[in-house]
């Protein structure tokens, strides 16, 4: 038990002793946990500690290392040049003592003599100074020697020296671009039609070393093949639409010209737009047949033209023959020839395929640009249980609102037909609304309206069937003051309540102010409604709490009334108002 324990021990048994004895066994446990995770958390941070120390440690170690085994690498490097040039400097002294004794004892002609011999062994002696540098430098002259062959070698460019009906045409790269030739010139002699379509070639190959842009393209190939043959040749521009040849020109401005202008026809003012032909086209100056240059008027025409494809229309719901026809502009007779069996009674169903004929431009543009546009964000629609109302009687408490939400779009177009979209950014600006339905739970009785789903704020119609309006709105014809809704229907035809609320009057036989039978109903919000000209009440009393589309009366024509209707009024606190703002739309 180390200082630390000893200490957090004593403390615990200090603060024992102060606690009273029924907290004694609950305090300690506190205590015990509160020491042993202290001792926990202190072992962990020692660990840690000693861990970085130790890191540290072991990296001035591995410095150390480095250091010595560079200082012994410097050392031995020292060492060897140190032996060497020593060995010389003793073999110099020794020499030089030599020469002097023989100078000192034979003179100094014998001295100079002794001299040059001590040089000449000193230097080119089996172990002298240029025989020793000579065995060293050598092998690194040779390795550097080798490396330049090397690099020389692989950076000279080789090739195939190509040889046509026995003349040297030129380098290529390899044995396609003498192939690609062959069928360009057949291109173009088969264009013309001329006897020269059934000329052959021999050629040959060998591979030779050749400067910086010695080899030739397909089209130089071409070109000097074509100076082999024994026709009429003459320089132009080959126009090709991908790789169809379509002539030789002697310009093309005209050309170029009318492409811009079928390109401009796409064209709008939006600066993130392409607009490019679907296919490449290209004019490749150079040598050829003189029976292939064609009129660039002619080229012009051509390519501005429309040409007829065929395609099929997909038949929908209500369509006929003759309605089909009158779509896409063909007679019967037409569509019969690309439809063996078609004719004017023939069954259309949806989703057939009817072949038809369709104009298309010569040339395909397409067109990719950036559009911003709105779009409709569809609400989500939230389902409550109402137990005042009965199943099958829905009411919409809140409706839904759609959002909305600005898009970008890449959107793609082939001669004006979009075929593909691509959103890059969706930006909510307006959020949907939930629309919210309260779903009737109640039981149903035998006698209730039928179910039905109200727009929120909305009251049931209150005469089921086929009940028609007969006169509404303020000072109708025929009534002065007529402030309610007449809704026509059959003798004994059942009233329903049109919303939930409590029945507050209810007047039975006589004038009843001119209503005759009726009853009214309190709703929220101080709304209020009126039943009138019934010809007699269902099974209710004042205060009684009704439901939207219970029982209460039935169709007739006491009061002031020429005829079987209801008489229905909307009521906000003292006002009549406009019944239809309150209803459905009703047939």
């Amino acid at each position: 038990m180390n200082f630390l324990e000893v200490f957090l021990n004593k403390n615990e048994n200090d603060f024992r002793s102060e606690i009273s004895s029924d907290d004694k066994g609950f305090y300690a446990d506190i205590s015990r946990l509160g020491c042993e995770l202290f001792c926990v958390m202190f072992r962990l941070l020692k660990s840690a500690v000693l861990a970085v120390l130790w890191g540290i440690a072991a990296f001035l170690r591995l410095l150390q290392r480095i250091k010595a085994a560079l200082g012994r690498g410097f050392a031995k490097i020292g060492s060897v040049f140190g032996a060497f040039f020593a060995r010389y400097r003793r073999a110099l002294n020794a020499g030089r003592t030599e020469v002097n004794h023989i100078r000192d004892k034979k003179g100094f002609f014998a001295g100079v003599v002794s001299e040059f011999r001590f040089l000449n062994r000193i230097f080119f002696g089996k172990r002298g100074f240029a025989v020793t540098v000579f065995n060293y430098v050598l092998p690194i002259v040779c390795c550097v020697f080798l490396f330049n062959i090397v690099g020389y070698a692989t950076s000279q460019t080789y090739a195939l020296k190509l040889t046509v009906n026995g003349q040297f045409i030129g380098y290529v790269e390899d044995e396609t671009v003498y192939n690609d030739a062959e069928q360009i010139i057949a291109k173009r002699i088969n264009y013309t039609g001329s006897d020269t379509e059934t000329v052959n070639f021999t050629h040959s190959y060998e591979v030779d070393v050749v400067g910086y842009g010695s080899m030739l393209s397909t089209y130089q190939i071409a070109d000097r093949m074509l100076q082999l043959l024994d026709t009429e040749i003459e320089s132009g521009y080959g126009m090709y639409i991908d790789d169809e040849y379509m002539g030789t020109l002697i310009s093309h401005e005209l050309i170029d010209s009318t492409l811009e202008e079928i390109l401009d026809r796409y064209r709008t003012d939006n600066p993130t737009e392409t607009v490019a032909f679907d296919k490449e086209i290209s004019f490749v100056p150079g040598i050829y047949l003189a029976d292939s240059f064609v009129e660039e008027k002619d080229l012009a025409e051509l390519i501005s033209s429309y040409k007829v494809v065929p395609t099929y229309y997909t038949a929908v719901l209500g369509d006929s023959p003759y309605g089909i026809s009158t779509k896409v502009n063909m007679t019967i007779e037409e569509l019969s020839l690309l439809n063996p069996g078609f004719n004017k009674s023939t069954p259309i169903h949806i989703g057939d395929q009817i072949k038809i004929t369709q104009e298309q431009p010569y040339l395909n543009v397409i067109v990719t640009r950036e559009e911003q546009y709105t779009e409709d964000i569809a609400f989500e629609t939230e389902y409550i249980q109402d137990n005042t109302r009965y199943v099958g009687m829905n009411v919409i408490r809140q409706n839904g609102v759609k959002g909305s939400q600005a898009v970008t779009a890449n959107v793609s177009y082939i001669n004006g037909v979009e075929i593909s979209r691509k959103v890059l950014v969706r930006t909510t600006t307006k959020k949907p609304v939930t629309q919210i339905i309260a779903v009737g739970t109640l039981p149903r009785p035998a006698t209730s309206a039928p179910g039905t789903t109200t727009e929120a704020g909305k009251f049931i119609w209150p005469v089921g069937g086929n009940g028609g309006k007969k006169g509404y709105g303020y000072a109708a014809p025929g009534y002065t003051s007529h402030r309610g809704l007449d809704i026509i229907a059959p003798y004994g035809t059942p009233i329903f309540a049109a919303e939930s609320g409590v029945i507050t009057q209810i007047n039975v036989g006589g004038w009843g102010g001119g209503w005759g039978t009726y009853v009214v109903i309190r709703h929220s919000n101080g709304v209020s409604t009126r039943y009138a000209h019934c010809s007699s009440i269902a099974n209710i009393y004042i205060g009684q709490t009704v439901t939207a589309g219970q029982l209460i009366a039935y169709v007739g024509s006491t009061g002031d009334s020429s005829g079987n209707h209801l008489h229905f009024e909307v009521m906000v606190g003292n006002v009549r108002v406009d019944p239809t703002y309150y209803l459905p739309k009703h047939n």
